[in-house]
């Protein structure tokens, strides 16, 4: 059996502007704060695009001012990735800057800053993971009145993201198991 979550453009919108502003810390003593999206579009088997205003403040680009940035755009990737230490991975968001969107600077500057930003968001972690199956999976207590079963366990056993021009969509493949109760027949093997 599958489980499913869909969420649409305005969704996600309405997510990202709730973390605004938010303020992402760079090295030392740097740091980018992002503005409420202005722009969210799927951009489908990628992400969510969104494009929005930005302050930044990074002493190691040699200018110990801030810089302010219209139209940055980052990526939100999603993806069930692999861990170690969970059997079924985890949901991960990855952000990505895309475009740092200096427009006082020549292209090539704003794409070194934008590279520098990636580094730095690589080097912090920068990444919401949820361990779905250890969230999902659960076994349910059966009252004494069933006399033949003792729970329901449903387990995780399989996550997958698709992101479409609309939606963004997360399915859950899970396997049902009821335990029977000790001293009692059990029926599969009769």
């Amino acid at each position: 059996m599958w489980l499913e979550a869909i969420l649409t453009k305005d969704d996600v919108r309405d997510v990202f502007a709730q973390f605004t502003p938010l303020e992402i810390r760079l090295g030392e003593n740097g740091k980018l704060l992002l503005a409420s999206p202005k722009e969210v579009s799927m951009i489908p088997g990628e992400g969510v695009s969104v494009v929005c205003d930005a302050t930044l403040h990074w002493p190691v680009l040699g200018i110990d001012i801030p810089v302010h940035m219209r139209g940055l755009t980052v990526l939100i990737h999603p993806i069930v990735r692999p861990d170690p230490d969970c059997r079924c991975g985890v949901l991960a968001f990855t952000l990505q800057v895309n475009h740092a969107g200096v427009s006082l600077l020549p292209s090539v500057v704003d794409g070194r800053v934008t590279s520098l930003l990636n580094e730095e968001l690589l080097k912090k972690h920068i990444e919401l993971s949820w361990d779905f199956g250890r969230t999902l999976t659960h076994v349910f207590a059966m009252p004494e009145a069933l006399a033949s079963a003792a729970a329901l366990s449903l387990n995780v056993i399989a996550g997958t993201v698709k992101i479409t021009d609309d939606a963004i969509g997360f399915a859950v493949g899970m396997g049902a198991e009821v335990q029977p109760r000790l001293g009692t027949l059990d029926r599969r093997s009769a």
